[in-house]
């Protein structure tokens, strides 16, 4: 279809959302995975539940101060921060026993407030501020957070509280490789996951839809083409074009797509969003019912030729 200026446009029905594509379903079970705070390391401004067995009088929600220490009853100030939790556990047993008040001492401790925690937003199963437990890794932290999404792009960026450079963090879809993506998260930092890029492609092919963009969001014409299983038998894939979102309006972009599958000009790559329009050859639509039109009459003749003599 083309306007009166010339520019073509695609009719608004015959771009399916992206929702249409099962990948980009969203997913409403994502699992909770559980996550191991054994390793997590007590910080200034913590808030421990601390609870001596058979001392209810000793068991108190204590405060980790500036200095790293709680304080205790009856063996004053004990120094945490920096330590694990299973750790603080023993040196404080071990201050009650050293000081003659409990002969046989067994603290139970468990985080009940974090003061080091990180922002995540973008396409993860749940967004919101979340304490930095386990190793401290950014994978904990996705696991805190349900996953990610089905429609999430392979890009991760972390901005440090005291930095203005994002550190940019790919997820591979390998779950072999994905370890190299478990880097280590600080206090403020800004987790952000991103949207994947999609390309649509709509017109004359056997399979109009719209499809995620790889890690390195890159996807030419060539493999859009391929993912919709090939132009139709009527497609004029010599006038095919992409519609392009700019923020000046829409942007049409002719597509030499018959020189493209021929092998005859480089490949053309396709940005987010982009449209992939291949229109319908109208005289090879015409000769074709023209074509069945007569065979159906030279069959009716035949037919009637024979049924008469």
């Amino acid at each position: 279809m083309h306007p009166a200026n010339g520019t073509p446009t695609v009719p608004a029905s015959t771009i399916p959302e992206p929702s249409s594509n099962p990948a980009l379903a969203p997913n409403p079970a994502a699992p909770v995975l559980a996550t191991d705070v054994s390793h997590y390391v007590i910080s200034p401004g913590d808030v421990l539940d601390v609870s001596v067995f058979g001392a209810p009088d000793l068991t108190l929600k204590a405060s980790v101060n500036s200095s790293g220490n709680i304080y205790m009853p009856l063996i004053n100030y004990v120094h945490v921060a920096g330590m694990s939790v299973e750790d603080a556990q023993g040196v404080v047993e071990q201050t009650y026993f050293k000081r003659g008040v409990l002969k046989i001492p067994h603290v139970n401790m468990v985080v009940s407030s974090y003061s080091g925690k990180v922002v995540l937003m973008g396409e993860v199963g749940r967004q919101g501020v979340y304490p930095i437990v386990g190793s401290g890794t950014l994978l904990d932290i996705l696991a805190q957070a349900g996953g990610t999404t089905a429609a999430a792009g392979q890009l991760v960026t972390i901005t440090h509280k005291d930095s203005t450079e994002p550190e940019s963090v790919f997820l591979p879809s390998d779950p072999l490789k994905v370890q190299t993506a478990n880097v280590p998260v600080q206090p403020g930092d800004i987790i952000v996951v991103s949207k994947a890029g999609v390309i649509f492609v709509v017109g004359e092919v056997l399979s109009p839809n719209s499809y995620l963009m790889d890690e390195s969001g890159r996807y030419s014409v060539m493999k859009a083409v391929a993912a919709s299983r090939g132009p139709t038998k009527w497609a004029k894939t010599s006038k095919a074009y992409i519609v392009r979102r700019e923020p000046g309006g829409q942007k049409a972009i002719s597509v030499p797509l018959d020189k493209i599958l021929a092998s005859k000009v480089p490949d053309v790559q396709m940005q987010p969003n982009d449209i992939l329009f291949v229109p319908s050859n109208k005289e090879k639509i015409v000769a074709t019912q023209a074509a069945t039109i007569a065979i159906g009459l030279a069959t009716s003749l035949a037919y009637y030729h024979i049924a008469y003599q």
